[in-house]
């Protein structure tokens, strides 16, 4: 039976093939067993042979299309289970596996539209037919009888075939997914070569974000890229499923896992002490800080603090870390000392030129001198550090760090600190605890087995690496550092774009860099999104970045920036888009009103009569039935359709056409080594949920040696 050649499909009609199929099959066995009793005289073997045949082909016929058409009218109230295992996922350096699905067209719509109006609605109303009733009470009574309960199983058996089956419990609405079963799924793919447009994944929450999530980036894994995911919240299955996949493609010595949750296990990351220009630490620190009102011009000032401190820190050749920042921003006298202690010995010509041939003598003049006094600002400094300050203004050398530094010496101190008041309470939640040993590392302790990685190592070396930040406990610390990292990201991607992967790299190591994708999958997107952000998106493409983001609703990333224009920006970067179950209709017409209108046919039914005025006339009335088709301009898929998605199920625009798909759960026995496995057991409680897509129990295991 095709539909593609009638306007009105008409899938929600009674199946009539069914009885006239059953008929031609019963005289197909008529014909065969007495085949007088239809040909008469004139039968004869090949005749009957031929008959039969016949009305055997021509039965199987009807019956295969009342059977497909049952089977579309089951699957319009049953949402089918789609699992499995990992190795069943397609691996391809050319396409991207989704899901299983269809592309949506006009006839989709059609079908869609049909469902939601006519009156005889199958899937809805079936239920409330005498004969469902009395087969659910009847299973009721045969519960009770042990040798009956037998019969209950095969009532209640869920398949095509049974039309007295029970209504499952379902989420959403199915429909949506069936009408594109009739002419059946295939693999839906994206091309890798476009996934440099970036991908934008909404959907509420625990709909299935994450498990869409897994499969790309085990592909990603696979195809032996970089593979960098930020999962704020910390969801135990996302890290199982990647250091699985990296056992499985030989790359276990190349992942990395970063959670601020467990810094005992952790690897450790140093925020700010990677750059391509010095004031990217200034920046990465002032991000965090307020801006709104009088708050900039606090905000500017410790933007100028931190970005002084980073200069005199990198000339003198220390790590810039969270806690140098924090030592010395609470006392800046030592690296004021330090710096200018490094100024006077490289500079000993200028200085003998204006007549201190010894700097440290004269320092220790200015210090002994009673009536030298140190004005009310500086009277609580160190008068060594001042008496060098002094030395400094009258010596001839001209350095920007060191007028830098002074200057804010010579600030009073209790103004000073309201300056930078803000600053503080930052830092000290970055180095307080055991997460200060992670995000402040000690570069020269031999002892600690924890890894130190950054980001153009991990590049270069095509890293896996996994970043949990635990934002459930602390948002503050999460999103301060996930921002940086973003910021990071984004300087290593302008450092690429100018002067490639094996830039400063001597000619034996640059020879063994490969060129790979460096893939970026951010849950939680809002919780990581700042200014940095909209560069990336723009132009990090280039340098074989490729973003993959996923939130919850527009009016998170709205939120975040606080203002709508720049959120428009930053979604209108991203180039592709899937949307999974979404609650918020400015969130659905993302993506509703990207589409257009499609024509939709109506069937509508006339009938009248007329009476005869004329009393000579034999005819006393006249009537007439008639069947009209008309057409209307219907969006594609409307908002209310999204809202109403199945788990697992979602509409992905790729490319500039749509596509139904619906996300396969993973399973997989795989066991985990015994720190990544307490990390999983750790997370879980904090994480599950109990309308979650999947849950794979974890071993609580302890800690022991990783293998």
């Amino acid at each position: 039976m095709s539909t593609s050649q009638h306007p009105i499909e008409q899938l929600l009609r009674p199946t009539h093939e069914m009885p006239v199929g059953l008929a031609y099959l019963a005289a197909a066995v008529l014909v065969a067993q007495s085949p007088g009793v239809l040909l008469g005289a004139i039968h004869t073997p090949a005749l009957t042979g031929a008959v039969t045949l016949g009305l055997l082909l021509r039965g199987n016929q009807r019956l295969y299309h009342a059977c497909r058409l049952m089977k579309y009218q089951y699957e319009l109230h049953v949402l089918p289970e789609y699992k499995i295992r990992n190795t069943d996922i397609p691996i391809s350096r050319i396409d991207l596996f989704l899901g299983m699905g269809f592309e949506w067209r006009a006839r989709h719509t059609q079908r869609a539209t049909d469902i939601d109006r006519l009156t005889f609605d199958y899937h809805k109303n079936r239920d409330q037919g005498w004969c469902y009733k009395a087969i659910r009470t009847l299973e009721k009574l045969l519960k009770a009888i042990p040798l009956a309960d037998a019969i209950t199983k095969i009532t209640a058996l869920q398949h095509w075939a049974n039309p007295i089956a029970p209504l499952p419990y379902v989420e959403g609405n199915p429909a949506t997914h069936a009408v594109g079963l009739w002419e059946g799924e295939r693999p839906v793919i994206e091309k890798q070569t476009e996934r440099v447009a970036h991908k934008f994944v909404v959907g509420t929450t625990r709909v299935g974000k994450t498990r869409l999530a897994e499969i790309l980036i085990t592909q990603d894994i696979h195809n032996d890229e970089v593979v960098i995911v930020f999962d704020p919240k910390g969801d135990p299955e996302l890290l199982r499923r990647m250091w699985i996949e990296a056992k499985r493609a030989g790359r276990l010595h190349q992942f990395y896992c970063f959670h601020l949750g467990f810094p005992e296990l952790s690897a450790r990351y140093n925020p700010i002490g990677t750059f391509g220009r010095i004031t990217e630490p200034a920046s990465r620190i002032a991000s965090q800080l307020p801006s709104e009102g009088n708050s900039a011009a606090f905000r500017e000032f410790t933007w100028r603090y931190v970005n002084v401190m980073s200069k005199a820190l990198t000339t003198l050749g220390k790590t810039i870390t969270y806690e140098t920042l924090l030592h010395y921003g609470a006392d800046i006298d030592p690296l004021l000392r330090e710096y200018l202690e490094y100024i006077f010995n490289t500079n000993a010509a200028t200085l003998e030129k204006n007549g201190i041939l010894n700097w440290k003598k004269a320092v220790d003049q200015i210090v002994d001198n009673d009536d030298l006094k140190q004005d009310r600002a500086t009277k609580d400094r160190d008068r060594r550090t001042w008496a060098m300050g002094q030395l400094y203004k009258t010596s001839g050398i001209s350095d920007q760090v060191a007028s830098g530094l002074l200057k804010t010496f010579e600030y009073e101190k209790s103004f000073y600190d309201k300056l930078v008041a803000s600053l503080f309470p930052l830092l000290e939640k970055l180095t307080s605890g055991p997460t200060a040993a992670l995000l402040s590392p000690d570069y020269t302790d031999l002892d600690d087995p924890r890894p130190i990685f950054d980001w153009d190592e991990v590049i270069r070396t095509g890293g896996i690496v996994y970043v949990g930040l635990d934002a459930l406990s602390d948002a503050e610390v999460s999103q301060a550092v996930g921002n940086s990292m973003f910021s990071d990201l984004t300087s290593r991607a302008g450092a690429i774009y100018k002067g490639g992967l094996t830039a400063g790299l001597p000619a034996e190591l640059a020879a063994q860099v490969r060129k790979r994708q460096i893939c970026i999958h951010a849950d939680e997107f809002n919780e990581l999104v700042g200014r940095e952000f909209i560069p990336m998106a723009n132009k990090a493409g280039g340098a074989g970045f490729q973003l993959t983001v996923y939130t919850q609703t527009l009016s998170d990333i709205k939120a975040r920036f606080g203002n709508a224009a720049k959120a428009g920006q930053v979604v209108g970067n991203l180039g592709n888009l899937i949307m999974l179950r979404v609650k918020e209709l400015e969130t659905a017409k993302l993506l509703t009103d990207q589409l257009p209108q499609v024509e939709v046919n109506h069937l509508t039914t006339m009938s009248g009569a007329t009476d005869d005025a004329n009393p000579d006339s034999a005819t006393d009335f006249t009537s007439s039935t008639q069947q009209r088709i008309t057409t209307q301009r219907v969006p594609m898929i409307s908002p209310g359709d999204l809202t109403r998605l199945p788990k697992g199920h979602a509409f992905a625009l790729l490319g500039g056409r749509l596509y139904k798909l619906r996300i396969p759960q993973l399973k997989d026995e795989d066991e985990l080594p015994a720190d990544i496995a307490l990390m999983c057991s750790d997370m879980a409680p904090k994480h599950r949920a109990a309308n979650d897509l999947s849950w794979a129990q974890v071993p609580d295991v302890r800690w022991g040696a990783a293998a």
